[in-house]
């Protein structure tokens, strides 16, 4: 008679708590509830290590996410594949395996700083006096640079090679003049010039001059920006 040996097989029993048996079944009475249990068994197996995967490639993705943040970071703005790798101590071909080319994860890394940027610009009141509102704008935009200075700054390093990222950059060119006339309805009945030039006083470029090239304090950058608006607005 042949004889089917279950050594420490598992039974799921009682809302997938689980107990360890031994038992010799004779294979000419088996059970269908034995051969139920021992297909649950293979399942629960087979989910088990096809978890484990998805696990282990979630948490790659997310390294080789942060080991781009990091490098940007530091001053390293078109960093190539290989110190991607490097730095988030995985092979090349997972990099590529996550993200086909590096366009997309530089807009990987977008969508998920955008809404840090956005949460600048919510909630700003666009009904007092001419000064506040003023006042607001400019703190707004020039806390958000400080803190978005270095993908800022890769952004840019990388306009000319990449449409995708162009593409995004112009559509975030456009939220900010929106918000401009938002915040500043006056722009509306102002010259064309009067309108570009409020816009160039308010962007990053302009903030990044006055801050790196000309040594300029975050408070007196503030305080530069406001009397320029100011004047460009009540003259």
């Amino acid at each position: 008679m042949q004889y089917l040996d279950l050594s420490w097989a598992v039974v799921i029993l009682d809302s997938m708590s689980f107990i360890r048996y031994k038992r010799r079944i004779n294979c000419g009475k088996l059970h269908r509830i034995n051969l139920a249990l021992i297909a649950l068994v293979g399942i629960s197996v087979s989910i088990s290590k096809i978890d484990g995967r998805q696990q282990r490639s979630e948490r790659s993705r997310q390294q080789i996410i942060d080991a781009m943040r990091k490098l940007v970071e530091v001053g390293i703005y078109i960093p190539t594949a290989q110190q991607v790798a490097d730095k988030a101590e995985l092979n090349i071909r997972t990099v590529f395996r996550h993200f086909s080319d590096m366009d997309k994860l530089y807009y990987e890394i977008d969508q998920i700083l955008r809404p840090n940027y956005r949460r600048h610009f919510v909630g700003q009141d666009s009904t007092g006096a001419l000064e506040q509102r003023i006042r607001l704008v400019v703190d707004a935009r020039i806390s958000c640079y400080v803190e978005t200075y270095a993908m800022e700054k890769a952004t840019h390093a990388l306009l000319w090679r990449s449409k995708l990222i162009t593409e995004t950059y112009q559509g975030l060119q456009h939220d900010l003049r929106r918000n401009l006339v938002k915040m500043l309805p006056e722009l509306k009945k102002t010259k064309a010039e009067t309108r570009e030039t409020v816009d160039a006083v308010t962007s990053f470029e302009f903030f990044e001059r006055l801050q790196m090239h000309q040594d300029l304090t975050e408070k007196a950058c503030k305080k530069l920006i406001y009397n320029l608006l100011l004047d460009l607005l009540t003259k």
